[in-house]
């Protein structure tokens, strides 16, 4: 069903994609129930998905999740969105009545990055590695390394201990998992 499947990867009986051939999952993940995918995706070992995330956009959109990237419950990845100021909108209408559509958008969520509760992130952004949200973060633009950001829009609030979470990591992979 999936493009590629790791080991040790559980999904809730309720999680839903819609292209599932498009879709790579790393060893060691784990997305709970109630969440739902409309793009392709490129999932990297050690993610947790929390409950009742989504990820849309459709079939030309993606979303790429580096090591150890997660998104808290309820988070919304915007991939894809039409210009509503112009013409009609939506997947139903023809492209030629839809002329401001984007035809594609990614999100990418590098190693450690993280995303707080029902945080929102609009398409073509880059969260970049060991960057996080706090809960109800909306990001609309590319996140710096090892920064913590809160708001709407999104601002800078705490740099993160990089070195202690490098050191984690690397003592997990001497360990051999």
């Amino acid at each position: 069903m999936f493009k590629s499947l790791g080991k040790n990867v559980k999904i809730g009986p309720n999680v839903y994609f819609r292209y599932p051939e498009l879709v790579e999952i790393g060893d060691n993940v784990i997305i709970d129930d109630f969440c739902y995918f409309t793009t392709s995706m490129k999932i990297g070992g050690n993610v947790h998905i929390g409950p009742h995330c989504s990820c849309i956009g459709g079939k030309s959109s993606t979303l790429i999740m580096g090591i150890f990237s997660g998104l808290s419950a309820g988070v919304r990845l915007i991939c894809n969105s039409d210009d509503f100021m112009n013409g009609l909108t939506g997947p139903t209408i023809p492209r030629e009545f839809r002329p401001y559509c984007r035809s594609s958008g990614k999100i990418v969520i590098e190693r450690h990055g993280l995303l707080g509760t029902n945080s929102v992130v609009m398409p073509n952004v880059t969260i970049n590695k060991g960057a996080a949200t706090g809960a109800m973060t909306l990001v609309t633009k590319d996140l710096e390394e090892w920064w913590v950001y809160i708001g709407s829009p999104a601002k800078k609030f705490k740099r993160r201990n990089e070195d202690s979470i490098l050191r984690a990591e690397a003592k997990y992979f001497k360990e051999g998992r």
